[in-house]
């Protein structure tokens, strides 16, 4: 049985081997577990088991961004679970079937184009709520981040102080970066918009791909954000 990695009070990682090494994360609500990029297909199966059992117990699921490897396995989990899923709107169409799966630009995406002829890499969930910025879902605040995707969203967790950064923000371990230009939509924006990182207050940094940053996050990334020009 996978046993959840605690990170704080209400906040864990869900330690499922995955093949685009895309991070998932749950938060302990009342009622059920929030469940933050279920990851790419492959990953339901364990999500939909530890559901049944009562180990993690669903109450919601929220995508950062409509990128096959956080956002591939939402429409199994919601299937299974019959839970609602929160997604921008304007990452939505490339979830619900109005547009094809948003693939990353760049040098991987003729790879990820040819896998998806063979696998269904986001089959298509045709109901969803929409993510509207600054307005609580559960214990969550969704921060407009857009760029990466056109509906990026980062999620602040005000109690235990915590930042889900999707892909808008990375840590390697030691240091502290922006996703690649050639895999995101929109770079300027991308980059332009973590000014809205500036106006929360967080002590841990929990990223879709990497190691997390604890306890000093929120001051590291405001003086990353300046050193960039970004704050």
């Amino acid at each position: 049985m996978v046993a959840l990695n605690e990170i704080t009070a209400h906040v864990a990682a869900l330690p499922i081997i995955n093949a685009t090494f895309s991070n998932i994360y749950v938060v302990r609500e009342d009622g059920g577990y929030t469940l933050i990029d279920p990851g790419p297909v492959g990953t339901a199966p364990m999500i939909l088991a530890l559901d049944r059992q009562g180990v993690l117990p669903l109450a919601r699921v929220i995508v950062t961004h409509a990128h096959p490897a956080h956002a591939g396995s939402l429409a199994r989990v919601v299937r299974g679970t019959g839970v609602p899923a929160f997604v921008h709107p304007e990452d939505a169409p490339f979830l619900d079937g109005r547009e094809p799966p948003l693939l990353p630009r760049g040098h991987r995406r003729p790879l990820i184009a040819a896998i998806g002829k063979v696998v269904d890499l986001c089959p298509p969930l045709f109901k969803m709520e929409p993510l509207v910025t600054g307005h609580a879902v559960g214990s969550l605040v969704p921060l407009a981040t857009p760029g990466h995707t056109p509906g990026h969203v980062c999620l602040w967790h005000k109690e235990d102080r915590v930042l889900f950064s999707g892909d808008a923000l990375l840590f390697d371990g030691t240091h502290l970066r922006l996703s690649d230009d050639e895999l995101s939509e929109d770079p300027p924006r991308a980059r332009a918009s973590l000014a809205a990182l500036g106006e929360v207050e967080f002590d841990h940094l929990l990223p879709g791909h990497g190691p997390p940053l604890l306890t000093t996050a929120g001051a590291r990334v405001r003086a990353f954000l300046r050193d960039e020009g970004i704050l």
